[in-house]
């Protein structure tokens, strides 16, 4: 279902040209073929209009590296030069973000100070609008990193920031924003062992010329289901790519993402998350994905019960979201976490006050 049928064709066409590219010339998926007929035929205008949603999406260099293999000569000239100009750019604002990744890694680990880089580089070699770390440190250890060697400023934080225990600072010739989760994760900073374990688990990955710690690939998926299912409710074109590459290679270890998301009371949102994304990939297309009974079972939804409005793919906050809460909170009380279900029974609290400012001024700003 889509309240927004025009960005819903550019989100279908992108989501077709990078789950159905194939590594073998002349063997494309017609729907590939089909998709990339429609993008040649775009404007100029049109096609600057595709790429920033691409942007939106964080898939904007994979975008660019598959329009620039397959393009047909026809449309070769002032498209080809848009997307080679959009592809340097963004090669350059990548070498930046990890250079700096790489020092601020690199400044806590010389401390002692357990840290690791998520969600910014889920989407690789595409990268998120903000630098995100999870640190094992004091609020005052992790500030003085900052001021003493980057000289950066840090930003008010918000109401939902101080309740997560999240600092953001600005650092000097650096577009994003660095948003330091310091030793919790959660939009109400109730997981506190989970972030522990999340650091314990940290493996070590190369970008490019960068060697930077990144959480394991069940940690990668637990991470994206609080923030998908649990905080913004909507789901970026990003996810669903990156979730599908997991699932369609393999690489996903099912019996310990379950104890891992149990522990945290998540497990059915990350059973939905996955299905969600699965039956999406195949309706785009992809070679459907033979979930495990566990996940099924688990899941409280799936794809049928999103649609996609305001250029994402939504969650509706009523039951689906909802029950997801409930049962966070529930299974929360069931552990004894008590502080835990202290910090989550804010949460509505909070986004009663953010739904109000954002009626009234037209922005939560400064709330969530």
């Amino acid at each position: 279902m889509s309240k927004d049928p025009r960005t819903a064709k550019t989100f279908n066409v992108l989501a077709e040209l990078l789950l159905l590219e194939t590594p073998e010339p002349g063997h494309d998926d017609p729907r590939f073929t089909a998709a990339m007929d429609y993008v040649a035929d775009l404007t100029l205008e049109q096609m600057h209009d595709l790429l920033l949603q691409a942007e939106t999406q964080r898939v904007l260099r994979r975008t660019l590296a598959v329009l620039k293999s397959h393009l047909p000569e026809r449309r070769r000239g002032a498209v080809a030069d848009l997307v080679d100009n959009k592809l340097a750019a963004a090669h350059q604002g990548v070498e930046i973000a990890l250079c700096r990744l790489q020092e601020l890694v690199n400044c806590f680990e010389e401390r002692g100070l357990p840290v690791l880089v998520m969600k910014t580089l889920d989407h690789w070699p595409d990268m998120g609008s903000d630098l995100d770390l999870l640190v094992m440190a004091g609020d005052a250890e992790a500030q003085r990193i900052f001021d003493d060697n980057f000289q950066a400023i840090q930003q008010p934080p918000s109401w939902g920031d101080r309740l997560a225990h999240k600092l953001n600072f600005r650092l000097p010739q650096l577009r994003e924003l660095v948003e330091v989760h310091v030793g919790c994760l959660g939009q109400t900073g109730e997981h506190k062992s989970l972030a522990a374990a999340v650091i314990s688990r940290r493996i070590r990955r190369s970008y490019g010329l960068f060697s930077l710690p990144v959480p394991s690939h069940e940690d990668q998926v637990v991470i994206g289901t609080l923030q998908r299912m649990y905080r913004h409710y909507y789901i970026r074109l990003t996810d669903i790519v990156n979730i599908h590459g997991l699932l369609s290679t393999g690489r996903l270890d099912f019996d310990r993402l379950q104890t891992i998301s149990e522990q945290a009371s998540i497990w059915p949102g990350v059973a939905s998350l996955i299905t969600v994304i699965s039956q999406h990939s195949a309706n785009f297309g992809a070679q459907p994905i033979a979930l495990p009974e566990q996940v099924l079972a688990a899941a409280r939804f799936g794809a049928e019960r999103t649609y996609f409005d305001r250029r994402f793919v939504r969650v509706p906050l009523i039951p689906e979201a909802g029950s997801l809460f409930v049962q966070q909170l529930n299974g929360s009380c069931r552990r004894h976490a008590f502080g835990a279900v202290a910090r989550l029974s804010l949460l509505p609290v909070l986004a009663t006050a953010a739904y109000l400012s954002f009626r009234i001024t037209g922005s939560d700003k400064g709330i969530w």
